[in-house]
């Protein structure tokens, strides 16, 4: 009997050798599947992400379930050939802050992700789209793109989460504020900001909330700014973030978005799922259950 959720599929195992635990799983994976019964027809791991890819495009032609090991980066990259394809994407966790794996519900140890691939479910989730392309996570301007800036891929090895604190420390202290222009279907809205934040899902940063209710199978986004002001207001933010109820501050806007356009003065540098992008303005909206996941059979969106 097949495993439940992949079916007769084609199933192939890829690994991006440059994340955080990529290296060190990679062979713990391979024998992991193969002692669950998976029938992997092919396993590669890959030291630069842009020859993973290629693979992926590959897959995807085939319909292809494709057990995609590596951090959020690589997943955003992954789900930007996989979106509106037939094939199916598996996760394996092996960044550092594994947002995306949050959302869908993956534990962060490669036993218990084997055991979703084995015995998961295959569910459809929503993606974000940010000037026609397509984001897993989290777009945003201000301090992340200081912090994104400082990360090296050494330093994540080297200390883990706790390397984010670090650089958010220091990025308080070099950030200045720029002025936001926030257009959706909710209104205008302009603020003086010093972070400004677009996510797709629950999680962002790790095990941050974007709010309460957000949710990767809403079918919208969850957007909110930070008012730049005194280091109390930011305190106070910093303090809510871990329960996902900054939104109540009155610093802080904070709306359920389809889809808008953000500008910003002077124009400020863009961190998408992780990687600095291009500069705004940007445009950004929706696509709902846009791809294909393998999930834990609990999970509910």
């Amino acid at each position: 009997m097949s495993p439940i959720g992949l079916g007769q599929r084609h199933v192939v195992l890829l690994v991006n050798a440059s994340s955080r635990k990529g290296e060190a799983w990679f062979e713990q994976a391979k024998a992991k599947l193969t002692e669950k019964g998976i029938v992997v027809a092919s396993t590669e791991s890959f030291a630069h992400a842009p020859e993973l890819l290629v693979r992926v495009e590959e897959e995807a032609k085939r319909g292809s379930t494709v057990i995609i090991g590596g951090g959020d980066g690589t997943m955003s990259a992954v789900a930007n050939i996989l979106a509106r394809r037939d094939s199916t994407l598996a996760v394996l966790p092996l960044g550092t802050g594994n947002a995306f794996a949050r959302d869908l519900g993956i534990p962060t140890n490669l036993e218990d992700a084997v055991e979703v691939v084995v015995n998961g479910r295959i569910a459809q989730v929503d993606l974000g789209v940010c000037d026609a392309k397509y984001f897993l996570n989290v777009v945003t301007i201000g301090l992340t793109v200081t912090v994104a800036k400082s990360l090296t891929v050494a330093l994540k090895r080297r200390f883990g989460r706790f390397i984010y604190a670090v650089a958010l420390f220091k990025a308080l202290r070099n950030q200045r504020p720029f002025e936001a222009k926030i257009e959706t279907e909710n209104g205008l809205t302009e603020i003086e900001a010093i972070q400004l934040v677009l996510g797709n899902g629950h999680y962002h940063a790790g095990p941050l909330p974007l709010a309460p209710s957000a949710s990767i199978t809403s079918g919208a986004l969850r957007l909110y700014a930070v008012e730049a002001g005194s280091r109390v207001g930011l305190l106070k933010y910093a303090l809510l973030l871990p329960t996902g109820l900054q939104g109540v501050l009155k610093t802080v806007h904070s709306e359920s978005t389809k889809g808008g356009v953000i500008s910003c003065r002077p124009k400020q540098a863009v961190v998408v799922d992780g990687e600095v992008s291009d500069k705004t303005p940007l445009t950004f909206s929706i696509a709902p259950r846009a791809l294909n996941v393998m999930v834990p059979q609990a999970f509910t969106g």
